[in-house]
């Protein structure tokens, strides 16, 4: 099976509890990078951060197999977290490594 970069997109103080769910489920490593959302209609947005129009998340990125996404998607679902996850995966045609 071809692999994927997923993408979780979630509120930094779930960051850590994905992180653990997902390191149960797939020895990848987990890139994490800061995001800022900005704007006012945001269905995944606590009371504060609706009010400020601003969102903080964080993208945890990782490749995997495509056969492990079911049990990934299951894993992120089931933590114990504050706030919705979004999250997209695509294929990856490609990779290596330049030294």
């Amino acid at each position: 099976m071809p692999d994927i970069l997923l993408t979780f997109h979630c509120a930094a103080r779930d960051m850590d509890i994905l992180i653990a769910a997902i390191r149960a489920v797939a020895p990848a490593p987990v890139h994490i990078t800061e995001k800022t959302v900005r704007g006012r209609d945001f269905g995944d947005a606590s009371t504060a951060e609706q009010v400020a129009g601003r969102l903080q998340r964080n993208a945890l990125e990782l490749i995997v197999g495509e056969e492990v996404l079911p049990d990934l998607i299951r894993a992120v679902t089931e933590a114990k977290r504050d706030l919705p996850v979004r999250w997209h995966a695509v294929s990856v045609l490609t990779r290596g490594r330049i030294a």
